[in-house]
């Protein structure tokens, strides 16, 4: 049987200091894309969690938006963790930025973890994904990961 063929022993587990590197590297691709709350299809969605937040707001024509964002739990989620945590939007928002670029690039140590036995490698294939977030996908006009939160 040949080495390729099993997955890296320490795909399961996480230690702390591979944790604090991907913090670091949370950081540094959220610096790369920037933070663009607002825009493309945040119109649909951030009408759809401040009207969660507060039904007085768009008393008129608020169909524009909740006939889309009804289809997601993604409003109801965003405005959740706004109640629950006393955070403003913008902060919670940030936050929920952050958390998904760190389970982005924790699900790509994970799956390079499964591709590759040296340290090295794994590491190069999740700074790698770090550094592209914004490319968009070929052909596609859609980016790695979107430069704000969304569905």
């Amino acid at each position: 049987m040949d080495n390729f063929s099993q997955p890296s022993p320490s795909v399961g587990r996480l230690r702390f200091r591979e944790i604090l590197t991907l913090l670091l590297l949370t950081g540094l691709a959220f610096v790369v894309q920037g933070y663009h709350p607002g825009a493309e299809d945040a119109e649909i969605y951030l009408p759809g969690v401040l009207k969660l937040l507060n039904p007085r707001l768009f008393p008129f024509d608020s169909e524009f938006f909740t006939a889309h964002a009804h289809l997601t739990l993604f409003p109801n989620l965003i405005a959740g963790s706004v109640r629950w945590s006393h955070l403003s939007l913008d902060h919670a928002l940030i936050l929920w930025q952050l958390g998904s670029i760190f389970m982005l690039l924790l699900g790509c140590w994970k799956l390079s973890g499964l591709c590759f036995r040296d340290v090295y490698a794994r590491w190069a294939g999740v700074v790698l994904v770090g550094a592209l977030l914004t490319l968009p996908v070929a052909g596609t006009a859609l980016y790695v990961m979107d430069q704000y939160v969304n569905p």
